[in-house]
């Protein structure tokens, strides 16, 4: 975000051509989650209905683990497309009011589609109709909020330099998302895993009498290998923000380096609990932890910079 803060982007072709070309791609994002949605959900209540309860008459539900990995990976990834487009709002030559009630909006309606699902597995199959509800409201305000945008971008010859208030606004979105994700990556880990070692152990090595199985090399690195890249952004975005809540250099560089390196060890103690010892599901859960404060304790930081 901080790099659309420095100069008109239009004056800057390289800058501005590589906004135009995120604005495609976020559009292909959006399209693209009409036919995730469908291949998940389908578009009948009978279909979200069997999703998410596989058998009513049994009470048979699609499992937490599931849940809690879907709403890890929609926030991260909602959450970095809106911070950007929110980030190119700012850039618009509108009034405060009109620019927090788009990004007030747009990221609330975000926020209640990605945790509907807890809200149908908790009321019941009567309530599979806000699923559909709620990502059909979300779509639309995604798509006005990205077209009033790329209007504005193409044919305002006023843009200016975004004051320090209204980027408060980005930050203060961007903290909400993370704290959101922080908590999830808590959820998702305890679903999976539990808090304990020999929850850790179970997962990665398997347990013959809980009918666990043993993570395959393909199965580690199908969480490997996207969590590399995510991770290294969403560190890299939480850090490069601490400036503005009036953290100084030497305590960013620590907390970029706490970041950086504890996200990389949880992602990687997997392959070694696999192949190297057992004994690692103590670093799993130390290098989990490890990172995860620091980015819960930096989320805060950044909220309560932007609420000031």
């Amino acid at each position: 975000m901080r790099f659309f803060v420095s100069a008109d982007i239009k004056k800057n072709k390289a800058l501005f051509f590589g906004v135009l070309f995120f604005m495609l791609f976020s559009f292909l994002f959006w399209l693209t989650s009409f036919l995730h949605f469908y291949s998940k959900y389908g578009f009948s209540l009978e279909s979200v209905k069997s999703y998410f309860f596989v058998d009513p008459e049994l009470s048979e539900k699609v499992s937490m683990a599931q849940i809690s990995e879907d709403f890890h990976v929609g926030i991260f990834l909602h959450g970095m497309v809106l911070v950007m487009l929110l980030s190119l709002l700012n850039l618009c030559g509108w009034s405060q009011g009109l620019k927090l009630a788009l990004t007030f909006s747009v990221s609330l309606l975000a926020l209640v589609y990605l945790s509907s699902d807890f809200l149908v597995l908790l009321i019941g199959p009567t309530s599979a109709f806000l699923k559909l509800l709620f990502f059909l409201l979300y779509q639309i305000a995604f798509i006005f909020l990205w077209l009033l945008i790329l209007l504005r971008l193409l044919w305002d010859k006023n843009s200016k330099t975004p004051k320090n208030g209204t980027l408060k606004l980005s930050v203060l979105v961007f903290s909400v998302f993370s704290l959101l994700f922080v908590l999830s990556n808590f959820l998702n880990f305890y679903a999976k895993m539990g808090f304990s070692v020999q929850g850790v152990k179970d997962y990665f090595l398997g347990n013959p009498e809980l009918f666990i199985k043993r993570k395959s090399f393909e199965g580690f690195f199908k969480v490997f290998y996207p969590h590399l890249l995510a991770m290294s952004i969403y560190s890299f975005a939480l850090a490069h923000l601490l400036p503005f809540a009036g953290i100084d250099r030497r305590k960013t560089v620590s907390f970029t380096l706490l970041l950086f390196l504890f996200s990389f060890l949880d992602n990687l103690c997997g392959l070694f609990l696999l192949y190297l010892s057992p004994h690692f599901a103590y670093l799993k859960l130390f290098s989990f932890w490890a990172f995860q404060i620091p980015a819960l304790f930096c989320s805060l930081i950044l909220l309560f910079a932007s609420l000031r």
